[in-house]
């Protein structure tokens, strides 16, 4: 039975190390997008461009300022994927660390039991 929770309890850590590793790459891949956009937003602010409209300095700036905004709204749909992601994978993460704080807890209770019955032994 013991070997059962330690097994337990040691595919229970991996699953927990896995996930944070998970949420820490949708964590730099959110950072990224988020720099991307930004970096967008200073060349395009617009959220709406006619497609004929002129810029100084720009050379056909209505297309240009039309396919960065749709490169905008790309990546927000991704970034909004990527939040939804983190929330899942958080929601899951903090399920397996309440399972492993019962594991660990029940463990706790069977070696206080042991060392009690062996105190006994040596007593009585």
């Amino acid at each position: 039975m013991a070997h059962s929770m330690d097994k337990s309890i040691q595919k229970t850590r991996f699953a927990i190390s896995e996930l944070q590793k998970r949420i820490s790459v949708l964590e730099a891949t959110r950072e990224d997008l988020e720099r991307q956009i930004r970096k967008l937003n200073d060349s395009v602010p617009e959220d709406n461009v006619d497609p004929n409209a002129q810029k100084e300095g720009y050379v056909a700036y209505g297309s240009y300022a039309n396919s960065v905004i749709d490169r905008k709204e790309n990546l927000r749909r991704s970034l909004n994927d990527i939040l939804d992601q983190t929330g899942n994978l958080s929601e899951d993460l903090r399920i397996a660390m309440d399972s492993l704080d019962s594991f660990e807890r029940v463990r706790a209770r069977r070696l206080a039991a042991k060392a009690e019955k062996a105190m006994n032994r040596r007593t009585g």
